[in-house]
């Protein structure tokens, strides 16, 4: 990850002047420019192209011609050469060094429509390097902000995390506005978490990011309630919407009011959990001390409790999370039994301004899609079966035909080989695998189809009809491959061919594992609800 939550100097009151001065003086020195460099964008397209190419022999002799463009507005968004070259990334590193070289600092902190001066640019695209470059002319660049923030905020908004980390160590913490405290922090929070800048795996020491939000959490809560609880509320939800539950940790130790922090629609954190199937946040739950029993009470403005939104369907972009329809089901059945089991039994059977219990709303909103699973997992078993069928047929032939042909008493000629006993019990075990398959499959295709069914009892039976079927495959081509050895190996070579049989079995064996376990996985039904943490939440 690398976010470091260090930051630069603080500035004095003489250098903010200097900030400000210098901010104004470049401001004036574009719009003065303005009317003469816009006339006429046709001419500049040269320039323009050279600068997107990265060509800076092509810019230079231009610049030659006309010393004011340097400076000039050379797009219809009032880009300078600059903005252009920076925006290209590593195509335009060698340009923008040269061109920062005939710039002033001044000319540095010119914008563009918007109000973004070149160093945001690189801010947005994440262009490091050429912010180095900037940086090193022009320290103040980092300190002014444009009409949607501070060059930080806009690397937090397009997901820049390197740049990030690099701009909180050259953003000052003493100008003002802020960008770390009030309106500006808050919104450089929320900015954060919506970035997702966070380390999948734990490596033993704080997340560098968490402690950027936990420093900004800690500058939030020092404002007025009013301000407090309009930016935490918001940070708070869209921590529980995507997910994050870092954050919310943080943000209710600082602030532990913030557990009871409710959205327009009076949803809490973890109706909002619920809400988009976000079970890491869920998870917190068991973090709460008696506390709970009041916090799953909260009803919304229809009055639907925790187990009425559970039965919901979530987000499309939660749907997708799983393959299969029926497996799909088996998950929404998972978070309907878990939430059960955090509420009173009066909530699961209480109805909303609807007049629907939890029951009738998840039956309802799950309707078709228990119809698509049944289609689904029907046809996946029917595919299955066939396909088990074909493997049983292989192996009957197989014991029937045996390699070497056989006496005239009907006595195999290679009986007495260790491989063709070897072959004999792979193809016996291939056969009662795949039958027992074969079984597995249509007692699932003749099922009922109970909301219940697709809760265990059908993705069991799916994962041990595949994972038998597997290994009939398995064995079925262990058995094909000993064919091979007895009938076509000629005495000489034995031993060799034995030794590339034995690493062809071990590399099918290994393969169909891995295949297997990929197919079977989302048919575990794990629990996704568990309490791998002894910190108190509140």
């Amino acid at each position: 990850m690398g976010i470091c939550t260090s930051r630069s100097r603080p500035i004095s009151l003489e250098g903010q002047a200097i900030v400000n001065s210098s901010c104004r003086s470049s401001f004036r020195r574009a719009r003065g420019r303005s009317e003469n460099t816009l006339r006429d964008l046709g001419a500049y397209l040269p320039l323009y192209k050279a600068a997107v190419d990265g060509k800076w022999r092509d810019a230079k002799i231009y610049l030659d011609q006309d010393p004011l463009a340097l400076t000039a507005k050379i797009s219809i968004a009032s880009e300078t050469a600059l903005h252009i070259a920076v925006g290209t990334g590593k195509r335009g590193h060698e340009f923008v060094e040269k061109l920062v070289k005939e710039m002033s600092p001044e000319d540095l902190a010119l914008t563009d429509q918007h109000g973004e001066t070149a160093f945001s640019i690189a801010a947005v695209v994440g262009n490091i390097h050429a912010a180095k470059i900037l940086y090193n002319k022009n320290p103040d660049l980092p300190n002014i902000s444009g009409k949607y923030g501070f060059p930080i905020h806009k690397a937090a908004q397009f997901s820049q995390e390197k740049m990030v980390n690099y701009l909180l160590d050259v953003t000052g913490a003493d100008i003002q506005p802020n960008p770390f405290t009030g309106d500006m922090g808050g919104r450089l929070l929320i900015d954060v978490i919506a970035a997702d800048f966070f380390d999948k795996e734990k490596d033993g020491k704080e997340q560098e990011a968490l402690m950027l939000v936990k420093e900004l959490c800690k500058e939030i809560s020092e404002l007025d309630d009013s301000k407090v609880f309009s930016l935490l509320q918001q940070a708070l939800h869209d921590a529980a919407k995507l997910g994050i539950p870092e954050i919310i940790e943080e943000i209710v130790e600082i602030f532990p009011p913030a557990i009871w922090f409710t959205d327009k629609d009076n949803y809490n954190v973890f109706q909002l959990a619920i809400l988009n199937r976000q079970e890491a946040v869920f998870n917190l739950i068991f973090q709460l001390t008696d506390f709970k029993v009041l916090i799953t009470r909260f009803i919304d403005s229809e009055d639907n409790n925790m187990l009425h939104l559970v039965g919901k369907l979530p987000p499309s972009d939660r749907l997708s999370l799983v393959s299969g329809p029926a497996l799909l089901l088996q998950r929404e059945i998972q978070w309907y039994k878990e939430v059960e089991k955090h509420i009173s039994p009066a909530q699961r059977v209480a109805k909303n301004k609807a007049g629907k219990t939890p029951k009738m709303v998840f039956t309802e909103e799950h309707q078709e899609l228990m119809k698509d699973g049944a289609k689904w997992i029907k046809k996946t078993a029917s595919s299955s079966a066939v396909f088990a069928t074909l493997i049983a047929t292989v192996a009957f032939a197989g014991g029937m035909h045996v390699p070497g042909g056989t006496d005239t008493s009907g006595l195999p000629y290679l009986l007495h080989e260790q491989a063709f006993t070897i072959f004999t019990i792979a193809d016996a075990v291939s056969l009662v695998f795949s039958i027992f398959s074969i079984i597995t499959f249509l007692s699932i295709i003749v099922a009922r189809y109970s909301e219940d069914d697709f809760h265990h009892i059908l993705p069991r039976k799916l994962k041990r009809g595949i994972g038998v079927l597997f290994c009939s495959i398995i064995v079925m081509l262990i058995a094909f491959c000993v064919a091979l050895y007895l009938v076509f190996t000629p005495t000489k070579t034995k031993n060799q061919f034995l030794a590339v049989l034995y690493v062809l079995m071990i590399v099918i064996l290994v393969m169909s594992v891995i295949i297997l376990y990929q197919i079977v996985k989302p048919m575990n039904g794990s629990n996704m609800f568990v309490n791998n943490k002894d910190r108190i939440l509140h």
